[in-house]
């Protein structure tokens, strides 16, 4: 699921195909943590991101800005949310939860509740910026974010192309070159008498036949 998701990032997210897996896989495992299925992990996930990607269009921001915003959403932390949402905070966010819950003590609640009512009053709150990227794809901004994560798709493609020849050279450098160049090393600490005297004869020779004059 959120494989497929990543592959059209560029096109309806603004983001790499790299970016969005990054940004998923670090919601997904949030969620994880909180006690969610896998399935249900990777659904909030990408539903995250891609409302990520239509506050940001809507209100002109990175996508990854707005994400770190969301992501400090879900851990207690709302102030930097409160710019793109400005009635969510921790009062609201218990209040969320318990009518979806139905308890009636905010003490009860699990941080797995109160992150679905965080998603949930996002959503709401957030609702004229549902589906803003996809809408305002065209404009400048976007089109400046597709570009540039287009291009980080075609980078990563040909990393991943020369990779093979990349680790061919690290493997002949360490498997070769380099412990040959060793041995030379060791050779030289071994014979540097001789190649010292090696040099005065040579030095010597050269002045004989006025190849290096000597300064007088």
């Amino acid at each position: 699921v959120v494989n497929a998701f990543a592959d059209t990032a560029a096109q309806k997210l603004g983001l790499s195909r790299a970016a969005a897996l990054d940004a998923a896989a670090g919601f997904g495992n949030m969620f994880s943590q909180l006690g969610y299925g896998s399935d249900e992990a990777a659904r909030m996930s990408t539903a995250v991101v891609q409302t990520a990607a239509d506050l940001g269009s809507f209100n002109n921001l990175p996508t990854a800005d707005v994400a770190d915003r969301m992501s400090a959403a879900f851990r207690g932390e709302y102030d930097s949310l409160q710019a793109l949402i400005p009635n969510i905070n921790a009062a609201r966010v218990e209040q969320e939860a318990m009518a979806a819950t139905g308890k009636t003590n905010a003490s009860e609640l699990t941080a797995q509740e109160k992150a679905a009512a965080v998603l949930a009053i996002v959503q709401r709150d957030g609702a004229a910026a549902m589906g803003d990227f996809a809408k305002t794809s065209e404009g400048a901004a976007n089109q400046g974010k597709i570009a540039t994560a287009m291009m980080e798709d075609q980078q990563s493609k040909l990393g991943q192309q020369l990779l093979p020849a990349w680790t061919g050279l690290l493997g002949f450098l360490t498997g070769t070159a380099i412990p040959a160049f060793g041995e030379v090393v060791d050779w030289i600490g071994k014979n540097s008498d001789t190649i010292v005297g090696l040099g005065i004869v040579l030095a010597a020779t050269a002045v004989t036949y006025g190849i290096i004059t000597l300064a007088t």
